[in-house]
């Protein structure tokens, strides 16, 4: 416990010095956007269940959060088909710059329902292909839709799932489970909110406008590497990805 109030004690000192910056990642239907609401505690991002994409730009919403303020921006589906690899690329870089110093933590989100398979490590090498091979150190895995877990345990789900396993420990065992249709629970909140301190004082910091940029160097070619890289993803997951609709 001492070490614990110890911790907590250095975090509410960071608090009180630097708001907290979020970035949200993953595809359409799987609670990307509902994640932002839970933790803004209100309606802030545009968010139904329908077979297209909701959120086709980077959208920014802040507020205070635990009695800090917090920035949240809600990034495009990865794999939506309307947006070309360039057009990506730019709203990536958008997340990045409009979080300054950097973001805090990059908070990816999957449905803690959904039929787990080798194809959602897709995602988090999307992530790695746009902001660089150690962004993953910088990231969260959020499940979403807790509602719908019926007693049962995240933990089995990944004892029993190679593949959710694998992706779990990408990220550092880093996860979490929201229930988004209970926003009021600000318990859950607060608990993610340890989470990123933790990581963040594990880390030695948190991703940097700098990290991002170093992540560009020679930037023609590495674009167009990217590019080639995101329409390969595309092309073998999207059917796969973007086909079982919404949770």
């Amino acid at each position: 416990k001492r070490d614990t109030l110890c911790f907590l004690s250095k975090a509410l000192k960071c608090k009180l010095m630097n708001g907290l910056n979020l970035v949200l990642l993953g595809k359409q239907g799987d609670g990307k956007s509902a994640t932002g609401d839970t933790i803004l505690g209100r309606k802030a991002f545009k968010s139904k269940k329908t077979p297209e994409s909701v959120t086709e730009d980077m959208v920014e919403e802040s507020g205070t959060v635990s009695g800090r303020i917090a920035s949240v921006v809600d990034t495009p589906d990865f794999f939506d088909s309307k947006k070309n690899p360039e057009q990506l690329v730019r709203e990536t870089a958008r997340s990045i710059y409009s979080s300054r110093p950097g973001p805090h933590a990059f908070l990816i989100a999957f449905p803690a329902n959904m039929r787990f398979t080798e194809r959602e490590g897709q995602i988090l090498q999307m992530v790695q292909i746009l902001f660089g091979e150690d962004a993953l150190k910088y990231s969260v895995i959020v499940f979403t839709h807790g509602d719908q877990l019926e007693g049962g345990s995240i933990e089995k789900l990944i004892e029993r799932n190679c593949a959710l396993r694998h992706l779990v420990q990408q990220c550092g065992d880093r996860y979490h489970v929201l229930n988004n249709k209970n926003s009021e629970d600000r318990e859950q909140v607060n608990h993610l909110l340890l989470m990123i301190d933790r990581m963040i004082e594990q880390n030695g910091g948190y991703y940097t406008n700098e990290m991002f940029k170093d992540s560009q160097q020679g930037e023609e070619q590495l674009t167009q590497r990217r590019r080639r890289k995101i329409t390969r993803q595309r092309n073998s997951g999207y059917s796969f990805l973007s086909g079982d609709g919404d949770f």
